[in-house]
């Protein structure tokens, strides 16, 4: 199986193209911070190459821009070719299937989506809760949760 899931943040402003075949895509990459070692010594941080293509790549030039987080779900490919001076060049990057949007940074003035209202606000407590007549009401903290 080919999967990989990266969170980080893209190390470049989202640039627009489309291929030969009018397909779009957006080749970026994500800097990933991989935390801190067993001596509390910050471990290097990652810079992988992702692309992305059509509605996922048209999505991410609308919303994102340089330094937001995302999350990538995708496969790894590699890629080798013969450059013009006879030397071969290779490339390993994330083909994304999925980029998520973790953040609500702002590109060309349009802010991201929001996120539905599953009843939480006053007026819908009430009215649309269908366990409101099994009696009184239970709240569960995430401190409540096992994991």
């Amino acid at each position: 199986m080919n999967k990989v899931i990266l969170i980080g943040y893209l190390v470049y402003d989202v640039e627009l193209r489309t291929n030969d075949k009018g397909t779009a895509v957006v080749r970026n990459k994500i800097a990933i911070n991989n935390g801190k070692d067993e001596n509390g010594n910050e471990r290097p941080t990652d810079f992988l190459l992702f692309y992305a293509f059509n509605k996922v790549a048209e999505n991410m030039a609308k919303y994102c821009e340089k330094g937001s987080k995302v999350a990538i779900e995708g496969r790894l490919k590699n890629r080798s070719w013969d450059k013009q001076d006879g030397t071969k060049a290779y490339e390993i990057a994330v083909y994304a299937n999925n980029v998520t949007f973790l953040n609500s940074k702002k590109s060309n003035g349009v802010p991201l989506p929001e996120e539905p209202n599953y009843g939480t606000s006053q007026e819908n407590t009430q009215e649309s809760d269908p366990f409101a007549s099994f009696g009184e009401e239970i709240v569960i903290n995430d401190d409540d949760l096992p994991f």
